[in-house]
């Protein structure tokens, strides 16, 4: 057997290899004979016609293909061991030449060799760290939006009044969406920021029963690209009216947001203030230590075969197209709500897993020259700080992420954290005061969430621990 190889860029080897004719000849008899136990051939038992018959009615696209399945594995294997080719993972075949002949068979084998990473400096490195201030405003702000969402919504016997929440038959005649014609019952909360503006401008004032046609067009930056700037005639049938009554902020509110979990306002207070300082404080982290890797990364040489980045894509659309499944959107739809190109899609899935495989591969270098060993004590420390988080027991988390088989994932990021500490622990970070004006909106939004999720998280424990 001969074997040419060739080194390519980046973290690749293609290995082209001849297979002699003898082992042809016997790969393709053999594939021959594997077909006969199937082939009909009037006047013998299957599996009984000689030879020269089942030649005849055996297509030969379909003996090449099983002769070359039978040739590929043991001379791959063997071309690996002759050039000491240790791959990374499978390889990509390209089938150069197959004959049902006494003539070589020749394929090209690309095989992914293992990354290689030459780390640039990755202690010492100097970085800045926000540092949130966080003011009872942010807080208040965050208890008033808690206090709109436990609004009740009473039933009114008056017309309509801005606030309220009118449920109705809507019917909207559109050239775009034919089908929107017919009438659906909708929930209308007038003053909603995302209402048509002019809308709830026809309902106040009606009563239940009363039925009122308007025409107003769909602004210009519709979500809806069909509908965006379309004019369209509306019909509305009041069927019932609510009141919004926002409840008083005072010490029952807290108790009804957390389900008596939280008997005070100011103790409801203390524990948003905290969940939002806690997790602006994380995010301070994050953008410390995204800022560590970015440098690494940067200053680091990180070579590895394009296969990775393929595998990764694939993950990244499997995963959107299982989303989009359970959404009942086909990729077309989601492409024209996002505005993008299959092209421009695939291009940033490449992008991002190209980026991840870079920090993985440079973060899992460092782990090894420093000797960070992940510990079941790591893990454990994870599994404390969600249950604490959660405001549940570490036995709990376990037991969920282990019953979604999450323990390796968990397993990863305990080994993950572990070398972001070592990175910020060694850094010269400079901390630097920012005001919540100041501040990323996102952040804020985040932080806001993640509270608001606790603080919900924590009454469905305590009812559930109530049932």
């Amino acid at each position: 057997m001969q074997v040419t190889k060739e080194p390519l860029e980046p973290c690749q080897v293609a290995l082209t290899i001849e297979v002699g004719p003898d082992k042809v000849v016997q790969a393709v008899d053999r594939a021959y004979r594997e077909y006969a136990k199937y082939v009909t051939v009037p006047g013998f038992r299957k599996g009984k016609a000689p030879m020269s018959f089942v030649r005849q009615r055996v297509p030969e696209a379909d003996v090449r293909q099983r002769a070359a399945e039978l040739l590929v594995e043991p001379a791959y294997n063997e071309a690996l061991k002759q050039e000491e080719v240790t791959p990374y993972a499978p390889p990509k075949l390209e089938l150069v030449q197959l004959e049902l002949a006494e003539k070589p068979f020749i394929f090209k084998a690309v095989v992914p060799l293992a990354p290689q990473v030459e780390l640039g400096p990755y202690t010492g490195l100097e970085i800045e760290r926000p540092r949130y201030v966080l003011t009872d405003e942010d807080v208040d702000r965050q208890i008033e939006r808690m206090r709109e969402r436990a609004a009740d919504y009473p039933i009114a016997e008056r017309p309509v009044q801005p606030g309220d929440l009118v449920i109705g038959d809507v019917a909207a005649s559109v050239e775009a969406r034919p089908e929107a014609a017919a009438p659906r019952p909708t929930m209308i909360e007038i003053g909603a920021e995302g209402n048509i503006p002019g809308f709830d401008d026809q309902l106040i004032g009606l009563s239940v029963g009363e039925i009122t046609t308007f025409t107003l067009p769909y602004p210009e930056d519709y979500p809806e690209e069909d509908l965006a700037g379309q004019e369209a005639e509306f019909t509305v049938t009041v069927k019932e009216i609510r009141a919004k009554e926002v409840p008083p902020l005072d010490d029952e509110l807290a108790k009804k947001i957390t389900n008596g979990k939280i008997g005070s306002l100011d103790a409801l207070k203390a524990d948003i203030r905290a969940d939002m300082e806690r997790s602006l404080v994380e995010s301070a982290d994050r953008q410390v230590e995204s800022g560590l890797v970015d440098q690494i990364v940067a200053n680091s040489t990180i070579q590895y075969p394009p296969v990775l980045v393929d595998a990764e894509v694939e993950d990244d659309a499997k995963q959107l197209m299982s989303r989009l499944e359970q959404q009942e959107m086909s990729l077309d739809d989601y492409l024209e709500r996002v505005g993008k190109t299959r092209e421009q899609l695939m291009g940033e899935f490449q992008e991002a897993a190209a980026k991840r495989i870079e920090i993985g591969l440079a973060l899992g270098e460092i782990a090894e020259k420093e000797g960070l060993a992940v510990t079941p004590e790591d893990v454990d420390a994870l599994v404390a700080a969600q249950a604490e988080q959660q405001r549940t027991t570490p036995a709990a988390v376990r037991a969920m992420l282990e019953s979604n088989k999450a323990m390796d994932a968990l397993a990863n990021r305990a080994q993950t954290k572990k070398v972001l500490d070592f990175l910020r622990a060694s850094a010269i970070i400079k901390e630097k005061e920012v005001s919540s004006n100041q501040a990323n909106p996102d952040d804020l939004e985040e932080a806001a969430a993640e509270a608001e999720d606790n603080i919900e998280m924590a009454a469905m424990t305590t009812e559930s621990s109530h049932a």
